[in-house]
């Protein structure tokens, strides 16, 4: 994902900064992996290996002749000129609010992907451009270009990382040849030690801490994928959410957003518990690559919210898109006869067309809940909803264009928010390690690995108003 990479960026920034070297090794890759590979001090990639280096295409299927042909009606209510995700069964193509949207943010991360190229390998941006034109690439290829530097087999690592940990000229072990069968001795050879171990080998032993409370913590908590009013979701997280508050030393929470959003209802009483728990102790929101619509609404109510430059964000609007049948019923002679006690008994019944009355009806309530959206964002920003309105509709905005609108409060990844949580809370530095909070699970759940609180995908045809993000723009 878009931040997740930016993430990793500052990462080896800081491994460069404190005098160590770094490589990434890929056997095929792309975009992310030529950005990572320029980040760090050397990209080594297997010999007959691919660098699919291309830029970036965002497309969506749309269905709306489909449907024609099968007889098939879709009914899309939304309240925000740029919420576009009822437009896959709507339209047979991008609107031009949709087209707009997704222009500016392509051409946001677009040009941070230039600039990782460029930054990295230290040549212009016109070069990294160019070498986006001219992908994808053979590993041999991408060599010849400048954006590899040596091809390497996955057995000759050890020797090439002794050579490179050396004081030795790196591009000497960029050129090294492989060492003869049965020379190899330890000197030679680097240790590779698996980051697993190394976490738990670089972790102190042993500490000195009160008896009562134990020592400060900073909880983490995340809510991921796709916000549903079920226990395994958003009663989850609200679950976490109050035991934080409860414990006494989790001195402050960082809710790691990652979600297109949801159920309206859902992401309401997520957003409350997070008020609360603010009450009693700071919360900052640390954005991922997705946090929109639903997503930036439980954010909503934390003390600061922290967001990549890549991250997807904004999407203040509701959508409520469904099928009707009713049609294509009929004409494969299926009907439909029953008893109604009630005006809108059948509203939500796909295989009977909607009154005019039912239409305005539904209308009136993507409405509320998008005036309700508008006017508690504009609340945790401290604007005024008319005003805040301007940057909402639906529009999906990059984190640094979120951060000029006055949506999010700074740009950085989940190290940055857990360094403004520690300050809000008061903590010096070097205090506070971070507690990930998790819902209980049953033990044969844990021993085969969990789940995360959150799981599923967006679908367009959702019974209910939808707080979702139209737009996913995978990194590759």
């Amino acid at each position: 994902g878009w931040a997740q990479l930016a993430t990793l960026e500052r990462a080896l920034a800081r491994l460069r900064a404190a005098g160590k070297r770094s490589v990434v090794y890929a056997e095929r890759s792309g975009n992310a992996g030529a950005w990572l590979g320029a980040c760090a001090d050397r990209f080594w990639m297997t010999p007959e290996g691919h660098l699919d280096l291309l830029g970036i295409r965002v497309e969506s299927p749309y269905v709306r002749e489909l449907l024609d042909r099968l007889r098939v009606r879709p009914e899309v209510l939304h309240a925000g000129r740029y919420k576009s995700a009822g437009e896959l069964i709507e339209r047979s193509g991008l609107s031009e609010e949709a087209r707009e949207a997704l222009e500016s943010v392509v051409e946001d991360l677009y040009g941070a992907l230039l600039r990782g190229l460029a930054e990295g390998r230290g040549v212009s941006p016109e070069v990294a451009r160019d070498w986006i034109d001219r992908g994808p690439y053979l590993a041999a290829e991408a060599r010849e270009a400048g954006l590899v530097d040596a091809l390497v087999y996955a057995d000759e690592l050890p020797a090439r990382l002794a050579a490179l940990a050396a004081d030795a000229d790196a591009d000497a072990a960029d050129a090294a040849d492989p060492p003869a069968e049965g020379s190899e001795s330890e000197a030679e050879q680097a240790a590779l030690l698996p980051a697993a171990a190394y976490q738990r080998l670089s972790r102190p032993r042993f500490a000195l801490e009160p008896l009562r409370d134990g020592p400060p913590r900073i909880g983490l908590i995340l809510v991921e994928g796709l916000i549903r009013h079920t226990a395994q979701s958003a009663r989850a997280v609200i679950g976490l959410l109050r035991r934080a508050a409860e414990l006494s030393n989790v001195r402050a929470v960082v809710l790691r957003v990652n979600s297109p959003g949801g159920d309206p209802l859902a992401s309401d009483l997520i957003w409350r518990a997070v008020q609360r728990l603010r009450e009693r102790k700071p919360v900052v929101a640390s954005l991922g690559d997705t946090a929109a619509s639903g997503g930036y609404y439980v954010a909503m109510g934390a003390n600061e919210i922290i967001a990549e430059p890549t991250t997807l964000t904004g999407s203040i609007g509701v959508v409520l898109a469904g099928l009707s049948f009713d049609e294509l019923a009929a004409a494969i002679g299926v009907r439909f006869d029953g008893v109604t006690r009630g005006s809108h008994a059948a509203i939500y019944d796909p295989f009977r067309r909607r009154s005019d009355e039912e239409r305005a009806l539904l209308e009136r309530q993507v409405q509320q809940i998008y005036r309700g959206f508008v006017e508690k964002a504009a609340a945790g920003r401290g604007r005024e909803p008319g005003e805040l309105e301007k940057v909402a509709e639906g529009r999906v905005w990059t984190g640094a264009q979120a951060l000029e609108h006055g949506l999010v409060d700074g740009l950085g990844g989940p190290e940055l928010a857990l360094e403004r949580a520690r300050e809000l809370a008061g903590l010096p530095a070097g205090r506070g390690e971070t507690l990930l909070l998790t819902p209980p699970s049953p033990i044969w759940q844990r021993l085969r690995g969990g789940e995360p609180a959150f799981a599923g995908s967006a679908a367009p045809w959702a019974d209910g108003p939808q707080l979702l993000c139209p737009v996913e723009i995978p990194l590759r």
